[in-house]
């Protein structure tokens, strides 16, 4: 395992300290191996004054310290000391929740590899530890100078990042230890730094293993509680993205799978820690995003952290209303009126709530009195932030036609987009097999919208789409199934999947645009899950029941095949996904159940504007569903055959 900082790129990055720096600068020269990690604040006790890390050390274990910038006073050897044991005993309990981290002895459990935590006095003389009395001695077991004094003289003290881990260690640990592997490396990270990993919604198949007798008093006793959920590094381009602090307002588009989500969730806990004291939102529209990014939050021990506001626009305006106001909306969903009511108090002062940082997910979604709420709550300073990121080929929803992206549209606010709006381009997402699909629908579905004068390439890079690197399991395309035949087919698929390609039932979902339509007589998410209990395959809802009763769960909470809209699948993603349901999308619908049929592209050229609109929005929602999937794709159609949303999904296929 070859040495990588984070962040690589320090040097560029205002909000590191220079002791920072300079510790990654020895780092580089001292080290060859590992995770050296400056900037990051695992417990919530970083400051202007102390700044933390950690070092792994795959044949050695893990280090994390403090950097002191004042200077030693031996007579705060017993103040050193309990900091030192409660950061540990901290730390150690953190690491013990994680399957891949700990070995048994009987029903005891204990790290696999041996862990310690230092004080890095950054700027101190050597001078001060010279003298080898008691106490120095006792500092000198988890306390170093770092030689930094004067500065021209930046070395690291080689014993400090060269030491011997298991020397004076205070935790116990498996004594046949041998290295930390680039799985046990993820899940100190997912604990450690969760701004630089990204955990999803499956846990790893592991077994805690036995070990030789460890001979130690603590009781720490195994709970079955202990999991480790598939987690996976950033790479050095997003790490960057996440240590750009650039201050201002700014928009980010990415296709599906560029990892957006991820980096605003990682911003959103390198904000938090940084200024503490004060507020920073993360908001999306749909529900099961946002309980995404707390299970995640979750995940990562940031659920200490009260200065961090993960929630829907709803659940926003609602909470306003009954925190600041007082008063309780009419339901969940925010009507417009009471939007306004929000905004309007927001400007008179008499909702004081203000945010240094708000981070807005799928952009897209948002209708421009929504973004006028949010950036009126943002905080009037130099270094606030307000960053807005989507996807423009998923749109879901009826917009305004070209060149009224929402952004641009913010009542009142003129809002000086010029070098601010940055294209994300790699997918981290699909496989290459996928993911090349996806880019020839893309490609083929945005040239006949163009060639209508429905949309401009010129004006936003909505072709801006690079194919994963990772390899597929499986690509299905099903087309000609019959309406009635339908829940059939896709039933099929899901076995297909399970015993075929060995996935399980949870890593599975099945992706629709509407649970009915009336006026077609077709009530596919009914005749799905009938079939489905018929079968006894297991299946969560994350979408709303048909006749109102409570089946929906959370998408943390789901178990078994997630049966979903595509619409509540925004900003989601899985193993495996059917796409299915499609037959409405033969047809567009206006008020009172008027139908039309969509015969052919040059009907639709033909077609008004706000009809050709609603043909828009669901090819887009087409391309979004497929977009879920990162190693299995099956499209499972009854679209009439020679359809143009058909052609789209067969020309794609070629």
């Amino acid at each position: 395992m070859a040495l990588r900082l984070w962040p690589s790129d320090f040097e560029r990055k205002e909000q590191f300290t220079k002791e920072e720096k300079a510790l990654l600068r020895s780092a580089t020269q001292n080290l060859g191996e590992g995770h050296f990690v400056v900037g990051t604040d695992f417990l919530g006790l970083s400051s202007d004054l102390v700044k933390m890390g950690f070092y792994i050390a795959p044949k050695k274990g893990l280090l994390s310290f403090s950097i002191y910038t004042e200077s030693i006073n031996i007579d705060n050897i017993e103040r050193y000391e309990k900091y030192v044991t409660m950061i540990e005993s901290m730390i150690h309990q953190r690491l013990l929740d994680s399957k891949s981290l700990i070995v048994r002895d009987g029903d005891r459990k204990y790290l696999k590899f041996p862990y310690r935590h230092m004080i890095i006095f950054a700027n101190e003389r050597t001078g001060v530890l010279s003298a080898k009395d008691d106490r120095t001695r006792r500092l000198e077991a988890y306390a170093y100078a770092q030689f930094l004094y004067p500065l021209a003289k930046r070395k690291l003290v080689a014993k400090v990042i060269n030491t011997d881990f298991a020397n004076g260690c205070r935790i116990p640990y498996d004594p046949t230890f041998k290295s930390i592997s680039d799985l046990e490396s993820r899940a100190i990270f997912e604990r450690l730094a969760p701004e630089y990993s990204v955990v999803i919604h499956e846990k790893e198949n592991i077994q805690i293993e036995q070990t030789v007798k460890i001979h130690s008093d603590e009781d720490f006793r195994i709970t079955g509680k202990e999991a480790e959920y598939k987690t996976f590094f950033l790479d050095e381009y997003q790490v960057g993205l996440v240590n750009d602090m650039g201050r201002g307002h700014r928009v980010l588009l990415a296709n599906p799978g560029a990892g957006k989500s991820v980096i605003l969730l990682s911003k959103a806990f390198k904000y938090a820690s940084l200024f503490k004291e004060s507020k920073v939102l993360l908001t999306c529209f749909n529900s099961n995003l946002a309980d995404s990014y707390l299970f995640k939050k979750s995940c990562a021990n940031f659920g200490q952290n009260r200065n961090l506001y993960i929630m829907t626009l709803h659940k926003l305006v609602k909470r306003l209303f009954e925190d600041c106001l007082h008063k309780h909306c009419d339901s969940n969903i925010a009507t417009p009126e009471e939007i306004q009511e929000c905004l309007d108090k927001v400007r008179s002062g008499e909702i004081k709530m203000r945010f240094k940082a708000i981070f807005i997910d799928e952009v897209q979604i948002f209708e421009p009195i929504y973004l006028e709420l949010c950036y009126a709550l943002l905080e009037k300073s130099e270094d606030a932030t307000f960053l807005m990121a989507g996807d423009l080929n998923q749109t879901v929803r009826a917009q305004s036609r070209r060149g009224d992206a929402p952004w641009k549209k913010i009542n009142g606010v003129n809002l000086d987009f010029t070098g601010r709006v940055k294209y994300i381009e790699k997918n981290y997402r699909n496989s290459k097999q996928i993911g090349d699909y996806l880019n020839r629908m893309l490609h083929y579905m945005n040239d006949q919208m163009e060639r209508m004068n429905m949309i401009s390439l010129k004006e936003f890079a909505y072709d801006s789409f690079e194919s994963g690197d990772h390899e597929g399991v499986a690509l299905k395309i099903q087309t000609g199934i019959n309406r009635t035949q339908i829940q059939s087919a896709v039933l099929s698929a899901i076995k297909e999947i399970v015993n075929k390609y060995k996935v399980g039932y949870s890593e599975i979902a099945v992706l629709f645009p509407y649970k009915e339509n009336k006026t077609l007589n077709y009530h596919f998410m009914y005749w799905l899950t009938s079939a489905m209990d018929k079968e006894d395959i297991p299946y969560s809802l994350i979408t709303p029941s048909i006749d109102g009763t409570p089946t929906k769960v959370k998408y943390s909470q789901t178990n078994g095949v997630v049966v979903s809209t595509i619409d509540s699948s925004l900003g989601l993603d899985f193993k495996a996904v059917i796409v299915s349901g499609l037959y409405p999308y033969n047809f567009i619908f206006r008020d009172r159940g008027q139908r039309f049929d969509i015969t052919s592209w040059q009907q639709i050229s033909n077609m008004h504007e706000d009809n050709q609109e609603k043909v828009q929005v669901q090819i887009r929602k087409l391309y979004t569903a497929c977009s879920r999937a990162r190693e299995i794709l099956y499209v499972v159609s009854d679209l009439k055959q020679g359809s143009p949303l058909e052609n789209i999904i067969v020309e794609a296929e070629r």
